[in-house]
């Protein structure tokens, strides 16, 4: 469990990485109650592998999130249902809606390029 003091010191810490990262007492309240229940060990290690692989301050998620190399791993049924080809492929419709909310994002209309 973090101190407020822990608490402040991880985002002392980013501030010194990031110089757009401001701190103020409200952000530390913030930071502080979604963070009171982690470990500071672990929240180092997640800064440390944030700094090293982005130009970017982390947000709170980017700390709590999982490493890449904590996937799981599917168990043997599912396995052999992934390779058996068993998934069901989304349907016609779900990939016209994806489809037309990308075109929007990227401002083009369908056939456009």
């Amino acid at each position: 469990m973090m101190t407020k003091r822990e608490t402040f010191s991880l985002m002392a810490r980013i501030a010194v990485y990031y110089e757009q990262f401001e701190l103020d007492q409200k952000k530390l309240d913030s930071w502080h109650e979604v963070l009171k229940e982690c470990h500071l060990e672990e929240l180092e290690a997640a800064l440390q592998a944030h700094v090293s692989a982005s130009v970017y301050p982390p947000k709170i998620a980017d700390l709590l999130k999982k490493p890449l190399d904590a996937r799981v791993v599917p168990d043997p049924e599912e396995t052999a249902s992934i390779a058996a080809g068993k998934e069901k492929p989304a349907s016609r419709e779900v990939i016209e809606r994806e489809l037309e909310k990308v075109r929007t994002i990227l401002g083009i209309g369908r056939g456009e390029s």
